[in-house]
């Protein structure tokens, strides 16, 4: 159940950043990761904090007023970490925080979710626990999540972006994604293409093929797509491409601490317009060392809606 909006809100805005709240260092990453991904997209702030209270209890105006009382210190803490701002704050009474956070997302047409990591992850990483997996794991928009620490970093950038792009469509929407945030923020973009470790041998009447030929055949098939990437960058944004070679979760974890920001897509499968974890965002996710968004898949090559701003002044963050 949604509690009383604290700020009236008018029409449809076309980029809108919801911030799922808890009040803890981790809560307080997200609020700083939530700001710093508006400022960039030129949207506006939505902080939820869900209350997982049993329904049944109380009458619907017996239970918004003790959301609103509940609330209230929560939100006066919110708005001192984000002064200056104009932000919406919603309390919500539901048991499930991760179906609570994705319905309101889904309501509001929410451009991104920003969430924390989990207290018992390392500083400087994310991980995330049920209440994250769980979000994450079919959430309508796109989806990023605050390293632990982040909001006590004392460069808050989005200078270098990476992106994981092995060639399939969710790689293309995460590489556009980087490049119409690169073009606002001026930032380099990072390919990062990883060939894995051949898990299979064949032979047939036609070839036998050893183990270190699967592996140079995967590598410059890998290259040729990452090309494929670095061609569609243009010109006026720095470039480079990174081929590696193993696990791609791992490496791609390793990699990120050299960036700002790692973008990749959904897993290939799944319900349309929902993000959906396959194997290495599941491995990235658990050791991430920056901050780390996730695209749905078949929404449109423009999931936060950037190209669609683009009169809007470029950002410089």
């Amino acid at each position: 159940m949604l509690g009383p909006r604290t700020r009236p809100r008018f029409g449809h805005v076309e980029r809108q950043v919801l911030i799922g709240y808890q009040d803890s260092r981790e809560g307080r990453d997200a609020l700083a990761l939530g700001r710093l991904i508006a400022e960039v997209c030129g949207g506006t702030l939505t902080v939820a904090t869900v209350y997982p209270w049993p329904r049944g209890l109380m009458t619907h105006e017996d239970l918004s007023n003790a959301l609103a009382v509940e609330s209230s210190g929560t939100f006066e803490t919110v708005r001192g970490l984000l002064p200056g701002l104009d932000v919406d704050t919603v309390p919500i009474a539901e048991q499930s925080i991760s179906s609570a956070l994705g319905k309101l997302a889904e309501d509001r047409h929410a451009t991104v979710l920003v969430v924390g990591s989990c207290h018992r992850g390392k500083v400087g990483e994310t991980l995330l626990g049920s209440t994250g997996a769980s979000l994450l794991h079919g959430a309508p928009c796109a989806v990023m999540v605050a390293p632990r620490g982040f909001a006590d970093r004392s460069e808050q950038s989005m200078l270098k972006i990476g992106v994981g792009f092995d060639g399939s469509p969710e790689a293309w929407v995460a590489l556009e994604t980087a490049i119409a945030l690169a073009e606002r923020t001026h930032a380099e973009v990072l390919v990062l293409s990883v060939a894995d470790y051949p898990k299979y041998g064949y032979a047939t009447v036609w070839t036998v093929m050893t183990a270190g030929e699967l592996e140079d055949a995967e590598r410059k098939e890998m290259q040729r797509t990452q090309e494929l990437a670095l061609g569609r960058i243009p010109p006026a944004v720095r470039s480079e491409g990174r081929l590696l070679t193993g696990s791609p979760g791992a490496l791609l974890a390793e990699a990120s601490g050299e960036v700002d920001l790692m973008i990749i897509g959904s897993r290939g499968h799944g319900p349309l317009r929902r993000t959906l974890l396959g194997s290495t965002s599941r491995a990235l996710i658990s050791s991430a060392r920056s901050p780390l968004l996730v695209v749905p898949r078949g929404i449109s090559m423009d999931p936060l809606g950037l190209r669609r701003g683009r009169a809007d002044a470029p950002a410089t963050i």
